[in-house]
């Protein structure tokens, strides 16, 4: 959604402040109506500096994700992150980095992880024939691809860290919506200012959006979701858990996209490769969670 709405725009970064700015209006709405205009910035002023970086966190993560799209392809925009999301939300846990409940990163986690990574790699290599492996789908030749892949790493990175640090925002606030909301907020000031100084993304954005599908305005529904779900569920289950539960979802649905040829993306019919690399992420998750 979030790709197309950028081939409205004709730059990544105004899309993702578009993407933001809907994500921050939905999210400020449930909270509003939910708890009130109480949002306590005191008690966040109160707390370590890195309670502000994940809004900064997430406008990599969200902007990345638009600039890859075209580059890789679909599949790669979503799996290629998953290696920095698995080993920054191990090391999270193991450390207890930004005050999250401290796992112990043993063999049999780390091990699910792999599998994880396993599984998607075979959905990934195995299950698209034909194609180049690691090539996907995208516009990147095979020497710029690999710097685009190591962009889609730190991507992940960011997505972890974002998801500890409003996971331990939204237990100072006693809300992961006031938590997401701020959050949003950061990260809505930050692309309205690059924006504005990116020569490229300020004619984009002045310039007006070309006329879509309507679902391309649903990114940012989905990207409030996101946030405030996973600022949920990290004090509850962990970084580590929460992470790689999200990516069991994000791997099903980055099928069900390419086997309906949803959204824009080329249509890849599901064989038998991806349903097993499927099978091994979930078999990974639940190493992760229960071992």
């Amino acid at each position: 959604m979030n790709a197309r709405l950028r081939s409205s725009i004709g730059a990544p970064i105004p899309a993702s402040l578009i993407s933001f700015f809907v994500a921050l209006c939905c999210a400020a709405a449930v909270a509003l109506a939910i708890s009130g205009p109480n949002v306590d910035f005191a008690a966040a002023a109160a707390q370590p500096w890195w309670v502000w970086i994940g809004g900064a966190m997430g406008v990599v993560f969200l902007t990345g994700s638009v600039v890859l799209f075209p580059m890789l392809g679909a599949v790669e925009t979503i799996i290629i992150p998953i290696l920095g999301q698995v080993i920054m939300a191990l090391v999270i846990d193991h450390f207890g980095l930004y005050n999250s409940p401290q796992n112990e990163a043993t063999f049999w986690r780390v091990l699910g992880a792999f599998v994880v990574v396993a599984g998607i790699v075979t959905v990934h290599v195995l299950g698209t024939p034909g194609s180049q492996p690691g090539l996907g789908e995208g516009r990147a030749d095979a020497g710029a691809a690999w710097g685009w892949r190591a962009f889609g790493v730190l991507m992940g990175m960011c997505s972890a860290t974002q998801t500890a640090v409003n996971g331990h925002l939204g237990t100072v606030l006693g809300s992961s919506l006031q938590a997401g909301t701020i959050s949003l907020f950061v990260g809505v000031v930050l692309l309205l200012l690059l924006s504005m100084l990116e020569p490229t993304s300020r004619k984009a954005l002045l310039t007006g959006i070309e006329p879509g599908p309507w679902w391309m305005w649903l990114g940012g529904v989905f990207g409030a979701i996101f946030v405030v779900g996973m600022a949920t569920l990290a004090p509850i289950l962990g970084t580590g858990t929460t992470v790689i539960a999200q990516l069991a979802g994000a791997i099903i649905c980055g099928q069900v996209i390419e086997a309906l040829g949803l959204f824009g993306s080329a249509r890849t019919r599901i064989n038998g490769a991806r349903i097993g690399g499927l099978v091994l992420v979930f078999a990974g998750v639940a190493m992760v969670r229960l071992l």
